[in-house]
């Protein structure tokens, strides 16, 4: 009822001001000049454009510009020009207007103050790429996890997983996230020993990126931070844009979210801007007892000084969220619900979670970059991230279900409380079963710097060096003993018989260390209708690993010393502009790559054998068309993976136990083409597809050593008959179709209203090495079944002179709009490779978000 009453209320604002709107045929003029603020001198190109009708005018010798034939109504205007701040007000125009605009300079270092990485160009970088403009993160969100925005992008596939909030996964070419590199502003931030993203670290991005570029392929980064699927650049707000603003954004919809965000932007002065944005997220979660607690903050603060600029920035989400990490059979999800989460219980009819996230990773930078001279730029980042935080599950021998499926932790309350065993205690209860935190705090700072030079006017050089360090510390700790008084752990050779507490470490404790220094350099060379690039990189990445549990604290072999390992990258590409509106392009790249941390050392501190670098050739060709309503991108590309080292935990959804495994030696050929357009019909309507195909196949069989999360050091190594199948965990068919229209509808009330469908196709299920040991089971894994989504989008901005806020926005967002009840998001091979035995998530119903947003 509560959320009924505030869906009425955004109906009744729209209404409300819709009502006070009113048409006219009345046509006036808006007319005046453009200048520099700081000496009144006139600016020539300067470019004034009505957004909401497409009209604009271009300043001419004299600062001067006229835009005709406006309607009468209330628009926002835009003044922009090369080198300046743009500036943006709301004008009502209801006759013949003269409106002055003074720009303020932006400074020669201002755009740079965040080092962004190496963003690909349109018609000058040879690589595969789509742009995702703020304005789209702004519209279609909706308080999704980052990842999700990105199904629309050719080969780019992501799921909510389990469906618990951040626990989005993202897959780029058929590469999951540790063979792509994540970017925030041109720092990596893949995790340094297993290579993982964890959305929920980053649950807030979404609320401070100002755009998203996604490099398919080997990319454009100069750095010795490689990827294999490609280059996901988010760059976040900043001081650079110096727009001075106030925001509040209200949003709620289904399952109970409730968010609000509220962001401003000032200046101090004329060198100093300063950008902060905070919210706070509540959800109950569209799985059961998946509850979401969420708080973002972001802070930048800089400016620019002579030839020097100077920012600094953080960003963090601490949250903490109810997960649900166990597959089901198809059967099972039927009988009890897609919703249904195999990982609570109750105890005493209260709410006691298998699967809880709690974490906190600020991450901080300090931007500086220094005009050495008109031709050199020196660029730097120091950036700090420190991350404490984990998450639950249980230990022990005893597990049980009720009859609806969820834990019976009252069974367990009372095996425990009737549990004595007299070796270690008389009357102290032992518990059976408990439930642990995975414990997994870091701190991890890095530097990252880099040299431009113009050589001339055709040759720009880059080169510099980039280095990172980080420390993992890697623990159990008793949690809950679920009426006991004390846990019996073995495994720490310092303490055999541990009667733990709540709050003692258990099962493991180690901690990881990772260092990593590099080099790189890049020419490119662009003259008339040609431009390259040449791009050379060399790191060494040392692991050390200290393990406090099964070694005792004298025995020197509990550290294993550093083991360092050498990879190298070069990369060479050609964009060829046939006229003004067709290019070609191409580039290849090989490169081999040091193993990740999880693929050197094993739980007992030994070293695998035979560790070899991966060894990756990439080859992408492709054709742009750019004209001013019809853009084209078509490429193919060619990815083989050699020497390829995969490791993977994997729980078994009876038991609860997890797994790790490790395969090594593996071989991958991915190929495929992708294909993106944009038309825009005309001023109102704009349509976009995309359509991607592949063919992700293993080309050999492998090694694979499995060892129980328990006990990770009982190994057992089997081969796995993999030749021939499919990689799996992503759907090799995708395609998409939507349009944008926007209406003005009167006295500045714009509508807008975007559709987007997509499709997954081809989508075979991931599998386990150990269910691969029959050589004559060639078999591939068992294929989900096609799917597609309609989602839409739509909304009103109304624009505001003379109240105390300038602009209001209204967003409307339904997912799943035609109810879809029978998609698989993520799947699991069965022995059979049948729907009967494969384990499966399920997609999500029909949902909603609704939002208010005030511009003061």
């Amino acid at each position: 009822m509560r959320y009924m009453m505030k869906i009425r209320y955004i109906f009744g604002v729209i209404l409300f001001i819709s009502f006070f709107s009113h048409a006219t045929f009345a046509q006036f003029s808006l007319s005046g000049t453009v200048s520099d603020r700081e000496n009144n001198e006139k600016l020539i190109g300067a470019v004034v454009t009505v957004k909401a009708l497409g009209l604009g005018a271009v300043t001419n010798e004299k600062g001067e510009y006229k835009i005709e034939n406006l309607p009468k109504g209330t628009y926002e205007v835009v003044a922009a020009y090369i080198g300046y701040i743009t500036q943006v007000r709301n004008l009502n125009v209801n006759s013949n207007l003269v409106v002055d605009f003074n720009l303020n300079a932006s400074g020669v270092l201002l755009g740079e103050t965040v080092v962004k990485g190496t963003r690909a160009v349109l018609r000058e970088t040879p690589v595969a790429f789509t742009e995702v403009e703020g304005a789209a993160l702004e519209f279609k969100l909706a308080s999704r996890d980052v990842p999700q925005m990105l199904i629309t992008v050719p080969n780019v596939y992501s799921s909510v997983g389990g469906g618990g909030a951040g626990d989005a996964n993202l897959y780029v070419r058929g590469f999951n996230q540790r063979d792509i590199a994540i970017m925030i502003n041109g720092v990596p931030v893949n995790d340094m020993e297993n290579g993982w993203v964890y959305w929920s670290n980053w649950a807030g991005l979404g609320d401070v990126t100002s755009s998203i570029q996604v490099q398919r392929g080997l990319g454009a980064s100069p750095y010795s931070v490689n990827s294999i699927g490609g280059v996901i650049n988010i760059t976040t707000l900043g001081v650079g844009s110096r727009k001075e603003f106030v925001r509040y954004k209200s949003e709620f919809g289904s399952d109970k979210l409730e968010k609000s965000t509220v962001a401003f932007g000032t200046n101090f002065g004329s060198n100093i801007g300063m950008t902060a944005l905070f919210s706070r997220k509540k959800w109950d979660g569209y799985v059961q007892q998946t509850p979401l607690d969420e708080f973002t903050y972001f802070f930048s603060i800089g400016g620019v000084w002579s030839n020097h600029s100077l920012e600094f920035s953080a960003v963090a989400s601490p949250q903490e969220h109810g997960q649900r990490f166990s597959r089901q059979s198809i059967a099972t999800w039927n009988t009890r619900g897609f919703n249904f989460n195999a990982n609570y219980g109750l105890l005493n009819n209260e709410v006691v979670w298998e699967g809880y996230n709690k974490f906190h990773k600020p991450q901080f930078n300090l931007n500086w970059n220094w005009q050495i001279s008109k031709a050199t730029t020196l660029s730097n980042v120091a950036y700090v991230s420190i991350g404490n935080g984990w998450g639950t599950g249980s230990i022990g021998s005893y597990y049980t279900r009720r009859t609806d499926g969820t834990i019976d932790w009252d069974a367990v309350y009372a095996k425990n409380v009737a549990s004595i065993d007299t070796l270690y205690s008389k009357t102290q209860k032992k518990s059976v079963t408990a439930l642990r935190h995975s414990v997994n705090n870091h701190f991890w700072v890095g530097v990252l710097s880099t040299v431009k030079h113009q050589l001339n006017d055709n040759i720009n050089l880059n080169f510099g060096i980039d280095g990172r360090y980080y420390k993992g510390e890697h623990y159990r700790e008793i949690s809950n003993l679920i009426g006991g008084d004390y846990y019996l752990d073995k495994s720490n050779k310092n303490n055999p018989t541990n009667m733990a507490k709540i709050g003692d470490k258990v099962a493991y404790y180690n901690d990881g260390l990772v260092r990593q220094i590099g080099g790189f350099g890049q020419a490119e060379y662009k003259e008339g209708k040609i431009s390259t690039f040449l791009n050379v990189s060399l790191s060494n990445t040392g692991f050390n690993r200290i393990d406090h549990f099964n070694f005792l604290e004298s025995d020197p072999l509990r550290e294993t010393g550093y083991s360092s390992f050498m990879g190298y990258t070069f990369k060479t590409g050609l964009n060829f502009n046939i006229d003004e509106h067709n290019s070609i392009f191409g580039n290849v790249g090989y490169f081999s790559r040091a193993p990740i941390f999880d693929n050197v050392f094993n739980f007992a501190n030994n070293k695998y054998q035979d560790i070899k670098n991966e060894k990756i050739l990439g080859i992408e060709a492709g054709y742009n068309l750019n004209t001013p309503t019809l853009a084209v991108m078509a490429n193919g590309y060619y990815t083989s993976w050699k020497d390829k080292a995969i490791s993977r935990s994997v729980t078994n959804p009876t038991t609860g136990n997890t797994f790790y495994y490790n395969l090594t030696g593996a071989a991958q050929l991915h190929v495929g083409g992708e294909l993106q357009a944009i038309w825009k019909a005309d001023k109102k309507l704009e349509v976009e597809g995309s359509f991607s195909y592949a063919q992700n196949k293993f080309k050999n069989d492998v090694t694979a050593i499995i060892a129980p999360e328990d006990d990770p050091t009982k190994e057992t190594k089997v081969n796995s008959y993999v030749d021939g199948l499919y990689v799996g965990d992503f759907p090799m068919t995708n395609a998409s179709l939507q349009f944008t229209y926007t209406e003005n509808l009167s006295n500045g009330t714009t509508f807008y209203f975007n559709p987007i469908y997509s499709f997954h196709g081809r989508f075979y299920s991931s599998f386990n090495p150990d269910q691969r040991t029959n050589i004559n089971d060639r078999s591939q894994s068992y294929r989900l079944p096609d799917y597609y989504i309609l989602d839409l989008h739509a909304g009103f901005d109304f624009l505001f002179t003379e109240m105390f806020f300038k602009k209001l926005n209204v967003g409307l967002h339904m997912f799943n709009a035609f109810n879809n009840l029978d998609y698989i998001v993520d799947g699991q091979d069965g022995s059979d490779h049948s729907k009967n035995t494969a384990r499966v998530f399920m997609g999500r119903s029909r949902w909603y978000n609704f939002s208010l947003t005030f511009d003061f």
